[in-house]
Order: C-alpha cells, then structure tokens, then sequence
C-alpha cells in the first residue's frame, strides 16, 4: 500500500445536500473526501480504507457550512485529492468540464494525452474521492447514456439535472 501524505487537522462530517445526506472530510489543506453513502456507516468505513493511518475527529458543525457553502454556489473550495499521479491527471481533467455540460470517458482519455487508456481513465474516474466537487458525474458513455456513478444513476442525473438550473 502506498503512503498518503499526513492530513493537518483531519475532521469529517455530515450534512445534507440537494442529492441526499453526504459525507465530507476536510483537514487544513482542503476537501480530501465528499461521498453520497447510504449510511453513516459505511461512509466511515470509506475513510478508514482511503486513509488508513488517518485519525479524523468528527466536526458536523464544520461540515454543514462547508456543504451549505458549496451547493449554494457561493463559494469553491480548496480541494485536496489524494492519488497517483494518473489519477490527479484525470481529476484535474474532470474539473475542466463546464457545469451543465458532459463529455465522454474516451475525450477524457484524449485530453489527457492517452486516448488509447479509456479504460484506465474509467477506473481512475471511479476512485474519485470528491463526488460533484470533481464532477465525474458529467462523463458519460460515447453512446450517449449515463454509464455508472458509484452513488447511483439516479444521484447522478439529479446532479445533472441541478447544474443547468
């Protein structure tokens, strides 16, 4: 297992959004988790496996002013992804894709210089660690339909759906 860099003054929380309950974690440096679980439970078994040397103390309080701060669009986070290299690529990649707008796994690949990786480039898309923030719900199949989303089809179409608002 490879080692993640230390988190300064790592907290988590949860706060509801417009796509249901999340769960954020956040340390000094920025945003290193947002996640749509379906218990609380299995959000902190998330954590616990992505970062395994991590002490995070809850902070709710924190984590709903954040939340509130994000879906009310009046503030973009620092956000701090933790990866490979590869997968920082295809993130930063991600975070190009205009609110409101898709793209597709392949043009990803493209964008990135490696148009032959798609599936590489889903993979990576999939252990994305910051749901909506690093909007993998705007890539989709070259066929046009939804693909997957770790959170669920319907979580991803109601994201799709509140950006063009």
């Amino acid at each position: 297992m490879r080692q993640l860099p230390p988190l300064s003054d790592p907290s988590y929380g949860f706060a509801p959004t417009p796509f249901g309950e999340c769960c954020i974690a956040f340390s000094n440096d920025g945003i290193c988790a947002l996640t749509f679980p379906e218990t609380r439970e299995s959000a902190l078994r998330d954590l616990e496996q992505r970062f395994p040397e991590t002490d995070f103390r809850q902070n709710n309080e924190k984590a709903i002013r954040l939340v509130r701060n994000i879906f009310e669009k009046t503030d973009k986070p620092r956000l701090n992804p933790i990866g490979t290299e590869f997968q920082l690529s295809i993130w930063n990649a991600l975070q190009r894709i205009p609110a409101g707008k898709t793209t597709t796994y392949a043009l990803i690949a493209e964008a990135i210089g490696r148009s032959k990786a798609v599936r590489a480039v889903g993979t990576a898309i999939g252990a994305n660690p910051i749901a909506f923030l690093i909007p993998c719900h705007r890539v989709i199949r070259t066929d046009g339909s939804l693909g997957g989303f770790r959170w669920g089809l319907e979580c991803k179409k109601a994201m799709l759906e509140w950006e063009k608002k």
